[in-house]
C-alpha cells in the first residue's frame, strides 16, 4: 500500500451509529446510501455499517457524535480486506478509517463497512448520535465527500417490566424520545411513584425547554435539591410551570401528587383557567379547592383521566406510569 492510501486512510474515517436501519440521503441519483442496523451483546451496542449503490470505494471514513456520558466506544473493525486505522476518539466523538491494499479494485454495489462496538454506561437509556463527515475514495484516489448529517435517536435496551402494562406504548414512545429513562437493571418501575424533582425533569424535557444548571433558585431548601434535577426546576419555575410551598420550599423529594401533575400540565400551555370551573368527579369534594379549575381543565382536553368509578384520587402519588402517559396525552395534539 502506498503511502498516499495510508494518509488517506488515517484522513477519512467515521462511524455511523443507529439502532434502527437509517438511510443517508444521496446528493445525486447515483450517489452511495449508508444504513446502519444494531445488535444488544450483554451491556454493548454493536452497530454495522452498511454501503450502499457503491462505485469503486477503495477507502473510507466516518465520524460519529456520542453522548459520552450514555455510552463509550469500545472498538471498531471493519469485514473488508485491506488496512484499518486505529479508531480516533476524542470526548464525544469516533472517526474510523478502512482502506483496501495494493493494486486492489474497489468496492461496488452494497458492502458492509465497518461494526463497531459501545459500552451502554445506563442500560436502558436512548442514546442520540450525530453521523457526519462521510467520506469516499476511489482507486483511482478521487474523493467524494457525502454532506449530509444525520442526527439518530437509537433505542435503547427494551424495558422488562413494562411488557402488557396498560401504559407500555406510551413508556417505550417517550423514552425513545428521551423524555424518560429506566434503571441500570433495565427495568422501567412503571407502578413506582414519582418525585417532584422527576416529574418536573421529564415535563421540561418534554416541552423541550433548556435546563438552566447555572440559574439560582431561592427555595429555602435548595441545598437539598437534587443536582440533576436544579436545571429542570430552574426552568420550570422561568416559564410558571411550577411553584413552591407556602413555606418558601420546593421538597423535590416530595411524592408529586395527581392534583399537582394536573396544576403543572396546564399551566405548561398557557392556559387561561377558570376560577369558577367544576369537575364532576364523585370525589371532587377531595380536590382541593386551587386545583379544582387545573384539573377541570386537563380533564377537558383528556390530558389526564380518572382513576376508576368516577374517581379523580387528587391527593393520591402519580405513578411513573401516569406521568408518562400525561405527557404523551398532553404532545399528542
Amino acid at each position: 500500500m502506498t503511502n498516499l492510501k495510508k494518509q488517506l486512510c488515517l484522513f477519512l474515517t467515521s462511524a455511523l451509529l443507529a439502532m434502527l436501519v437509517i438511510p443517508v440521503t444521496a446528493v445525486a441519483a447515483s450517489s452511495p446510501t449508508f444504513s446502519a442496523k444494531s445488535t444488544q451483546d450483554g451491556s454493548n451496542i454493536v452497530l454495522e455499517l452498511t454501503g450502499e449503490q457503491l462505485d469503486d470505494v477503495y477507502a473510507y471514513e466516518f465520524r460519529v457524535a456520542f453522548d459520552p456520558e450514555q455510552v463509550k466506544f469500545v472498538s471498531g473493525k471493519s469485514p473488508q480486506e485491506g488496512f484499518t486505522a486505529d479508531p480516533m476518539v476524542s470526548e464525544g466523538s469516533v472517526l474510523f478509517a478502512h482502506t483496501k491494499t495494493g493494486q486492489a479494485k474497489g468496492m461496488d454495489g452494497e458492502a458492509i463497512l465497518a461494526s463497531l462496538t459501545f459500552e451502554k454506561l445506563h442500560p436502558a437509556d436512548h442514546v442520540s448520535f450525530t453521523i457526519s463527515s462521510i467520506k469516499l475514495v476511489h482507486s483511482s484516489l478521487e474523493l467524494t465527500a457525502v454532506s449530509e448529517e444525520l442526527t439518530v435517536m437509537a433505542s435503547g435496551a427494551l424495558f422488562t417490566d413494562i411488557a402488557g402494562h396498560w401504559a407500555e406504548a406510551a413508556i417505550s414512545k417517550a423514552s425513545q424520545l428521551g423524555w424518560v429513562s429506566g434503571y441500570a437493571d433495565d427495568t422501567f418501575r412503571p407502578q413506582a411513584n414519582i418525585t417532584r424533582g422527576e416529574f418536573v425533569t421529564i415535563l421540561v424535557r418534554a416541552l423541550g425547554l433548556t435546563a438552566d444548571a447555572s440559574a439560582s433558585l431561592s427555595f429555602k431548601d435548595v441545598d437539598a435539591i437534587p443536582a440533576w434535577s436544579k436545571g429542570a426546576i430552574a426552568a420550570a419555575v422561568k416559564a410558571g410551570l411550577v411553584e413552591g410551598y407556602n413555606d418558601g420550599t420546593f421538597q423535590a423529594d416530595k411524592l408529586v401528587t395527581r392534583a399537582e401533575m394536573a396544576a403543572m400540565i396546564v399551566r405548561s400551555q398557557s392556559i387561561a383557567i377558570d376560577d369558577g370551573a367544576s369537575v364532576t368527579f364523585a370525589d371532587a369534594e377531595a380536590i382541593p379547592s386551587w386545583a379544582i379549575p387545573y384539573v377541570s381543565a386537563a380533564a377537558d382536553r383528556g390530558w389526564i383521566h380518572g382513576v376508576g368509578n368516577n374517581t379523580f384520587a387528587p391527593l393520591k402519588h402519580a405513578t411513573r406510569a401516569e406521568a408518562t402517559q400525561m405527557l404523551i396525552n398532553l404532545t399528542a395534539e
